[in-house]
């Protein structure tokens, strides 16, 4: 929590619960990025509440806002080039795919190598 706080305070990085509406029971946390005109975005949720919708209509939230500033015209994201329940995310909320990103990314839980991934984005 206190990295959060901190990151709010530094203006750069927004990171927000997804909550449910009905108790606000914490299901995932997305985490815009505002770099110049463009904004990258990070998510996830637990386990539990995969494939439940939150993590795309949180995305969707945050594009939405951001093409509303005059100044950012591009938001994009990664993911894993074995994480197909993420690509399925980013393509539901208009994303494309733009390439591969070569030994972009480690995930220690998977590998002690970094990993290759996607690179999704969509522009106003």
């Amino acid at each position: 929590m206190q990295g959060c706080i901190r990151a709010w305070d530094g203006e750069t990085r927004f990171p927000y619960m997804i909550t449910l509406k009905e108790n606000g029971q914490v299901v995932g946390i997305i985490d815009p990025r505002i770099e110049g005109p463009k904004v990258g975005i990070g998510y996830g949720a637990a386990r539990a509440h995969w494939g439940k919708g939150f993590v795309p209509e949180a995305t969707r939230a945050i594009i939405d806002w951001a093409f509303r500033q005059s100044t950012i015209y591009r938001v994009y994201a990664t993911t894993d080039v074995e994480n197909i329940a993420s690509q399925r995310v980013l393509e539901k909320v208009g994303m494309q795919c733009e390439g591969i990103l070569r030994k972009y990314i480690l995930h220690p839980n998977i590998s002690d190598i970094p990993r290759d991934s996607y690179l999704y984005a969509i522009t106003k």
